[in-house]
């Protein structure tokens, strides 16, 4: 099994999200295949609405650029893994120019209408794609995740199809800066790694799991006393 880690995170290694996806990935097989990409150590240029992957060279971007070797360990991978922050209600940049820079697997919009909420707006080129699986995995510094994701999660029902993928939801990610709260921490981090053992199993999460890790660590008081204290502190 290959998983494909794209890092979304500016931090890159740094990234706090990155604690949770490699917990996640504690609970895979050991002999799981895991790459780790940074985006934002990339070359990856704009897209540029030339729409030639569509017409001119089919399934092919013209720009040549780091995401020619992108989109073949995308086509390798069984399970791609996008770890990022949520970045005002939405996607960091990179990680933005990355996914517009995917259209080339998507066939050309006809002016058909989709009916199929679970369907994605654009068909896959290579069916054998509907194969791999999709894990979303976000962090936000907010105690609640729901309100926080509904324009995100939109966008990614449009592109892969609502319930084609796995979205892992982490409010309070804060706290991964934050000398309190290891013991809490560490009890998330464990929950997650159960998670990760399912999905590797199951391929995908059971509603209870995906209701468990999106709790908060803390309460919103709890959070709110040591993220304050954090800030006094490195400010």
């Amino acid at each position: 099994m290959k998983v494909l880690v794209l890092n979304g995170s500016p931090k890159s290694e740094r990234s706090n999200t990155l604690n949770i996806t490699k917990a996640f990935l504690n609970g895979f097989p050991e002999d799981t295949e895991v790459e780790y990409v940074n985006l934002y150590k990339l070359n990856i240029k704009p897209c540029v609405g030339c729409f030639s992957c569509w017409s001119k060279t089919p399934g092919q971007c013209v720009i040549k650029d780091d995401m020619q070797e992108l989109y073949r360990k995308i086509e390798a991978a069984d399970i791609v893994i996008e770890s990022f922050p949520l970045y005002f209600f939405g996607m960091p940049s990179q990680l933005k120019c990355m996914t517009d820079r995917c259209l080339p697997f998507m066939l050309p919009y006809m002016g058909n209408l989709v009916e199929d909420k679970n369907a994605s707006f654009h068909e896959l080129r290579d069916v054998s794609m509907h194969e791999k699986r999709l894990v979303v995995i976000t962090t936000c510094g907010y105690v609640d995740a729901k309100p926080m994701y509904p324009a995100l999660l939109k966008q990614l029902d449009l592109i892969a199809g609502e319930g084609h993928y796995t979205a892992i939801l982490c409010p309070e990610g804060e706290l991964f800066i934050a000398e309190k709260a290891k013991r809490q921490r560490e009890g998330y981090l464990a929950e997650i790694t159960r998670a990760g053992a399912e999905f590797a199993q199951d391929r995908c999460l059971c509603e209870e799991t995906k209701q468990r890790i999106s709790r908060p660590i803390l309460s919103p008081q709890g959070f709110e006393a040591i993220t304050l204290a954090h800030w006094q502190q490195n400010s």
